[in-house]
């Protein structure tokens, strides 16, 4: 069984690699709690070309988060925190513009249900280094509103992990990443694994890929690299394939790796229970303390995400069967989570399928090559004859029209979304897109037209409500 897993992940991983224009990836995979594959693909830098090894490490992202969530769950054993006290009562000085700040508990703040909102600018261009990085932030935010009641719901706020690394710094007495390399990395032989980034070997190192949409349709290595001190515990763990399998294997083993722990087995009940339901629906449609959970073909999930300037991560736990995926890719624009899917199919035994090309990216090729015409044909030609080789999410359509949007070419921007909504006539989310864009444009007649199907179809767009309102007063 695991050289056919085996065999099957190299078939289907050579053949993503093939048909994505992607510079890096690595895989790594565990079978019956044992690692069985773990390889890299591509090359670190498409200007230098060096390889992709087992051993290259990544930006990992918000799956850093889990690692928070552990570091907190450790000082909750000890006596030092309680999931249910409030954050105040662990740091002093923190504050927030409403007083309704004061009610906010450590358990709210690790399951996203605090109310507060998320970071906009993580300044990766304006990185701090030095250790007092992370209070600065947690003290500079005092400006902030929260946008409901704490406990009311769910809400991903990267903001809300910052203040719980503070949390694990003050409590313990070292700084996050010390308190992080020493009683997690160091303890599961994740050695050159790292939140620090001036630490993280150069030479182990990936270096981050961007889509450049400014004349045409090409990948490139982007000017700054993710990394920003303030930002630690939502974002900076580097790792690796083998290293964080090593991660996996710990916690679907109730703490335990080789001869050493992480955490009691009773802080999984803690950490994988349900408290809130996310909207999202999959294998993440609840979250417990950091780790998004649901089911997969029958199968209970534990897992995180991560994405970030250059950088995809994913990290999907299995443990009612001891099977793992973690994957990697030094560039922020792919569907991660689609080849994931074929990955755990492979692992779950499933038939194993070829991978389908991206329809939003195929669009998008043509959309800025050549002009909205040829697209729109081009989609009618690929649905009358070709439609099922193709991946058709809507998410990935809507992605791209805000990179383009981010790029400043908002005609090619409107012309993707305008044939979006051809493709997805029901979605309240792309004509409010649209909406969106047109009013950027500059256009408010067409922007009150879109803005106006889009709450058509969902009624409960509240936003786009109050924007159409707005627009329809102002033209009268």
């Amino acid at each position: 069984m695991k050289n056919q897993i085996i065999e099957n992940l190299d078939k289907v991983l050579k053949e993503f690699m093939s048909k994505n224009i992607i510079p890096g990836l690595a895989v790594g995979v565990v079978y019956d709690n044992e690692v069985i594959y773990t390889k890299g693909f591509g090359a670190k830098n498409i200007e230098t070309k060096e390889p992709i090894n087992e051993y290259s490490l990544f930006h990992m992202a918000s799956v850093s988060k889990t690692f928070v969530a552990t570091g907190i769950m450790q000082l909750v054993q000890k006596g030092k925190i309680k999931l249910n006290s409030l954050l105040t009562e662990y740091l002093t000085y923190f504050q927030l513009k409403d007083d309704r700040y004061k009610k906010i508990t450590i358990r709210q703040l690790l399951s996203h249900i605090s109310g507060m909102p998320d970071e906009e600018d993580y300044e990766w261009d304006k990185p701090q280094y030095d250790e007092g990085a992370l209070e600065r932030y947690v003290r500079n935010i005092k400006g902030y509103e929260l946008m409901w009641e704490p406990g009311e719901k769910f809400a991903y706020s990267n903001i809300a992990f910052e203040i719980l690394g503070d949390v694990i710094a003050k409590v313990s007495g070292v700084s996050f990443e010390d308190y992080m390399k020493e009683n997690i990395l160091n303890v599961l032989e994740m050695k050159e694994s790292n939140f620090l980034k001036p630490l993280v070997s150069k030479e182990l190192l990936t270096t981050p890929h961007i889509l450049d949409l400014e004349e045409g349709y090409r990948v490139r290595v982007s000017e700054v690299f993710p990394y920003n001190r303030a930002h630690g515990p939502s974002s900076t763990l580097c790792s690796n394939v083998v290293e964080l399998c090593n991660y996996a294997i710990a916690n679907m083993g109730e703490g335990r790796f080789k001869g050493a722990k992480i955490l009691e087995p009773q802080s999984y009940l803690e950490l994988w229970r349900a408290q809130a339901v996310t909207g999202w629906g999959g294998y993440t449609s609840e979250v417990g303390l950091a780790w998004f959970l649901g089911e997969y073909k029958g199968i209970k999930v534990k897992s995180h995400s991560g994405r970030d300037t250059g950088f995809l991560s994913n990290l999907v736990l299995l443990p009612e069967i001891g099977a793992a995926v973690v994957m990697m890719t030094n560039s922020d624009y792919v569907d991660l989570n689609n080849i994931c899917s074929y990955v755990m199919n492979i692992v779950l035994g499933n038939e194993v399928e070829s991978i389908k090309d991206s329809l939003a990216h195929h669009i998008l090729k043509t959309v800025v090559n050549n002009n909205f015409e040829i697209a729109v044909k081009e989609y009618y030609e690929i649905k009358e004859n070709s439609i099922e080789e193709y991946l058709v999410i809507e998410g990935e359509f809507n992605s791209l029209a805000y990179r383009l949007l981010g790029g400043k070419r908002i005609k090619k921007a409107i012309e993707l979304l305008k044939i979006s909504v051809v493709i997805f006539p029901q979605s309240s989310n792309l004509h409010d897109s649209l909406g969106e864009i047109y009013l950027i444009s500059g256009d408010k007649e067409l922007a009150i037209e879109s803005y106006r199907k889009s709450v058509q179809l969902n009624p409960k767009n509240i936003r786009g409500n109050k924007i159409l309102e707005k627009l329809i007063c102002e033209n009268n």
